[in-house]
């Protein structure tokens, strides 16, 4: 998994790339913490992600999760394919945009 930042408008968006498994995983929950502890406002765009297992799914609640409790605003947006599949199958689609 590769993943970029970029800011748009007042929001960071923070875009994972390829796979989002149980090895990948972790980066992703890293670089979205990141993210939390340094801007009120982020967005994963998992447009680019070819394959997200339970592990991405756990890392979103996570970072959902360390947002409410601070404060911020955390959604995601992008997904498409089997990603957005997982995304509703587990009921996390309330973090879509």
């Amino acid at each position: 998994m590769n993943s970029s930042a970029a800011f748009s408008a007042d929001r960071l968006i923070v875009a994972p790339a390829g796979y989002v498994d149980m090895d990948t995983a972790p980066l992703l929950g890293a670089a979205l913490t990141n993210a939390l502890d340094s801007h009120p406002d982020v967005c994963c765009d998992l447009a680019a992600v070819d394959f997200f297992s339970a592990a991405g799914v756990h890392v979103l609640l996570l970072a959902a999760d360390r947002a409410k409790r601070s404060g911020s605003r955390f959604s995601v947006r992008g997904a498409g394919g089997i990603t957005r599949r997982v995304l509703r199958i587990t009921q996390v689609e309330h973090l879509f945009e």
